[in-house]
């Protein structure tokens, strides 16, 4: 397979290098992002100097993050499925965003329940009108906390490795579409049994502006559980 040959050809580079590599990656993820954000609602991207700060922050720590990933996957503690079976990739895909979905949310509840992480918290909810940028502007004890939970996730599992792309592509646009001032969802998406049970722009919105509320990032069914929906 292509993909696992690159990765076992990164194992020739040394941690800086590889430091330096997945650096560049994130760094790539987060301009495409601002792109894709200024793309939607180009009026919203205005960047202030205090958020600047906080956005470095945020790329560092995920670079760090993704420096981690590699390195258990070199020592073999992370595990990945290589096939190319539909029936893996499909199951895999869906398990990996039901778990993630579920970890996200009870971390998300329990740092605005928690009196001394609140305060790490807050930082992000500085945002209340919210843009692409409120994605990114995350304190590094969070940013790291997200970035455990995710690493965990695929540890305990073995995910296939085309699964862990596609929700990782998820992942960001919907991390960037959940941060928009414009809601991109369209009417029927609210109505829909299909559809209306899966996270919007408007729902994460709602949560910057009444924090006790919509905990949940890719379903909205935790939140109906939990009584926390508004």
């Amino acid at each position: 397979m292509i993909f696992e040959s690159w990765l076992q050809q990164l194992s020739q580079f040394n941690l800086f290098t590889l430091f330096i590599f997945f650096l560049a990656e994130n760094a790539a993820l987060l301009f495409l992002s601002i792109m894709l954000g200024k793309i939607i609602e180009y009026e919203n991207t205005t960047l202030s100097k205090t958020d600047r700060k906080w956005i470095l922050s945020t790329l560092i720590c995920n670079t760090l993050i993704t420096l981690l990933g590699y390195e258990l996957y070199h020592y073999e503690i992370l595990k990945i499925d290589f096939s190319t079976s539909l029936v893996s990739i499909l199951s895999d895909t869906l398990l990996l965003i039901f778990i993630m979905d579920f970890f996200m949310f009870v971390f998300h509840y329990l740092v605005h329940q928690l009196k001394w992480f609140y305060p790490i918290h807050q930082l992000h909810h500085t945002h209340v009108e919210t843009s692409v940028y409120s994605l990114f502007v995350l304190h590094p004890v969070e940013t790291f906390g997200f970035g455990i939970i995710w690493l965990f996730s695929i540890t305990i599992f073995e995910f296939n490795f085309i699964s862990i792309i596609i929700y990782l592509v998820l992942n960001l646009l919907y991390g960037i579409f959940g941060h928009l001032k414009t809601d991109i969802f369209p009417e029927f998406w609210y109505k829909s049994l299909l559809t209306k049970w899966i996270s919007t722009t408007k729902f994460h919105a709602d949560h910057h502006k009444n924090e006790s509320h919509n905990f949940g990032f890719y379903f909205t069914f935790w939140d109906k559980i939990f009584k926390t929906i508004i």
